[in-house]
């Protein structure tokens, strides 16, 4: 099964229908929190990683909901290789989606809810028996093997400002930890992760995007920033001060744009405009009346936490990649929950 977006506002159906027909489940970006973190069918959203794809490959019938099956999803690393292979059934509110970019062998026109409930009904009482739990086991021990320090690191920091901040959302823009959280981080709930590069990217859009997700919801809210995205809008900065918002701007530096310079170290490309100037933010905070944190350590984020979600301005926390405690905070983290 492949939840997307559309899925987002499904209630406890979604969860009821992949236990039903006992199937691996996927989540797009945008539908994470649709499955509870820990769920047996869950593979949370790794369907770009080989573990994932194998999986989705060798099925007999793929059920895709409310997801266009797009690349930022599905094909993340951009090499093609995301293949279904067996009975294509899609359920979209959007007639044109159905047949793109993977045509339906078999396509529902319907609002996700329905189709979802409309399914429970009929399967209620009919047995199946996949024999999914092995399986899913199988593909989760397959990616596991597969994580590395760094995207342990990033993963620890956010699973322990999700289990630390109530009802917290968060806001990336284009960075290393999003792009680490979109395929390992579990959401508590829908609506809780958010990435503005599930499309076309745009360095920066993240910080007024938080600002915007903090006044609509009423709830603490943490955006993830890069050194060289957030110079894009950092004078946004003082527009959550004007508002009295106690923003938290989670800011990862890796001295430049660091996710483009190891595409390029890669490729063996020259490195050209990524090994930007890297402004003191301590200072630039202050000029936009926001406060600044220099995070070194695992008790020192999370006595700030408690304190600064419930402040009257926002505030930049700055964490280097190179630090000794995110590689101490990868030795312990789990994935999966």
């Amino acid at each position: 099964m492949l939840y997307g977006g559309g899925c987002v506002d499904v209630d406890h159906d979604a969860q009821r229908l992949a236990e039903l027909i006992d199937a691996p489940t996927f989540l797009t970006i945008n539908a994470k929190g649709l499955l509870p973190p820990g769920h047996p069918l869950s593979l949370g959203s790794n369907q770009s990683l080989d573990a994932g794809r194998a999986v989705i490959t060798e099925a007999d019938w793929v059920l895709a909901i409310g997801t266009e099956l797009g690349e930022t999803d599905y094909d993340v690393f951009f090499n093609g290789e995301f293949k279904i292979n067996g009975t294509l059934v899609r359920i979209d509110c959007d007639a044109q989606q159905l047949q793109r970019p993977f045509r339906a062998d078999i396509a529902v026109l319907s609002d996700a809810q329905m189709a979802i409930s409309g399914l429970c009904s009929r399967l209620e009482n009919q047995t199946f028996d996949h024999q999914a739990l092995s399986r899913v086991n199988e593909a989760k021990q397959a990616i596991l093997k597969d994580v590395t320090t760094d995207f342990s690191g990033q993963n620890a920091l956010l699973k322990l400002i999700r289990d630390e901040v109530e009802d917290v959302i968060f806001v990336g823009d284009s960075t290393q930890p999003v792009y680490s959280g979109n395929l390992g981080l579990e959401a508590l709930a829908t609506r809780k992760w958010f990435n503005s590069s599930t499309g076309f990217g745009t360095l920066g859009y993240g910080l007024p995007a938080a600002i915007g997700a903090m006044i609509g919801s009423n709830l603490p809210v943490v955006s993830l920033m890069g050194d060289g995205g957030i110079q894009f809008t950092i004078a946004e900065l003082i527009c959550a001060a004007e508002l009295e918002l106690p923003l938290i701007v989670l800011l990862w530096n890796n001295q430049g744009y660091g996710e483009i310079r190891r595409y390029m170290e890669e490729g063996g490309l020259p490195l050209i405009g990524v090994s930007i100037k890297t402004p003191n933010f301590e200072p630039l905070a202050a000029g936009f009346g926001a406060g600044y944190r220099r995070i070194t350590d695992k008790q020192q984020l999370l006595d700030a936490l408690k304190t600064d979600t419930k402040g009257k301005q926002p505030i930049i926390y700055e964490i280097d990649e190179t630090d000794d405690f995110l590689k101490e905070m990868a030795a312990t983290v789990t994935y999966f929950n």
